[in-house]
């Protein structure tokens, strides 16, 4: 199926929804509920639908109902042994469900981010500058989140010379770890008239990558500005926010938010609001 370019961004939803529907109005029956759990837990492989209604106290038509409701969205398999028929769950079936479940539920959560940010803040798009530098892309996602969420712009910092992946976890990592900065593009950042900073970078070695330390250093007018830092790690953040908070500060700012965010949790919805929740919260305070 084409995409319909009725969203901004497809999320392939006007094919997921009707194809859950149908799996949604057969889960709501306590009935075949209880019927999914006894294939789902059984171990015999050996259900058939007189078994089924011994175990629920139900006629065998009523089961035999059920089970046609629960294999016309693919829920229950069948196969027959000679004269009997035995049933067992789906598994499959399920996880493609959740799968699209998922989908739904991020789709939903991102407009609810943007719904959060409207009522706090009275409709009125933040006035700030996101300073970001992405590696792999990761930070960049959370920046693009903020953005859409909260308004504001976007300064992609970029370093000169390309990191590769032998560079990156050689160079790159000895230069974080001295607290050297690479030379980067745009050479001069104005930020004389936005009322927040977002500084937004990965961990690299335990501190801030030698980009972003550029990043500060080419900053104009950014005297009395209120900042927030967010950065994102595999593993441990180490110095990084400490580090990033003193040059900050060292330049004149204000630092009104410090936000870490490891790999695990660039996924989870609930921290993600968190997030534009401390955005927002930072550009008031």
């Amino acid at each position: 199926m084409d995409t319909c370019k009725k969203c901004e961004a497809c999320d392939k939803l006007c094919e997921i929804v009707p194809e859950m529907a149908g799996v949604f109005k057969s889960l709501g029956d306590l009935t075949r509920l209880q019927i999914i759990n006894l294939l789902a837990t059984d171990c015999t492989g050996k259900l058939g639908v007189g078994d089924l209604a011994a175990r629920l106290g139900i006629s065998q038509p009523a089961v035999s109902q059920h089970l046609k409701t629960l294999k016309a969205e693919g829920i229950v398999d069948s196969r027959r042994e000679g004269f009997y028929v035995y049933y067992s769950f789906n598994r499959e079936r399920m996880v493609r469900f959740r799968e699209h479940f998922d989908v739904m539920y991020r789709s939903v959560m991102d407009r609810c981010d943007q719904e959060m940010f409207r009522k706090t803040t009275l409709h009125q798009a933040l006035n700030l500058a996101i300073i970001c530098y992405s590696y792999t892309g990761v930070t960049m996602d959370i920046a693009e989140q903020i953005r859409e969420s909260c308004g504001g712009e976007i300064v992609a910092v970029r370093t000169r010379e390309k990191y590769n992946t032998f560079t990156a976890y050689t160079r790159g990592v000895l230069r974080s770890r001295q607290g050297e900065s690479d030379a980067i593009d745009p050479e001069i950042i104005d930020v004389s008239g936005y009322d927040l900073l977002v500084i937004a970078t990965p961990v690299w070695a335990w501190k801030p990558a030698p980009a972003i330390n550029a990043a500060i250093a080419a900053l104009r007018g950014c005297e009395g500005k209120k900042a927030a830092i967010l950065v994102t790690c595999n593993g441990q953040f180490g110095e990084t926010i400490p580090l990033l908070k003193k040059a900050l500060e060292a330049r004149g700012m204000i630092v009104s938010a410090e936000i870490g965010l490891t790999k695990r949790e660039v996924g989870d919805i609930t921290r993600r609001n968190g997030i534009i929740g401390q955005i927002v919260s930072a550009y008031h305070a």
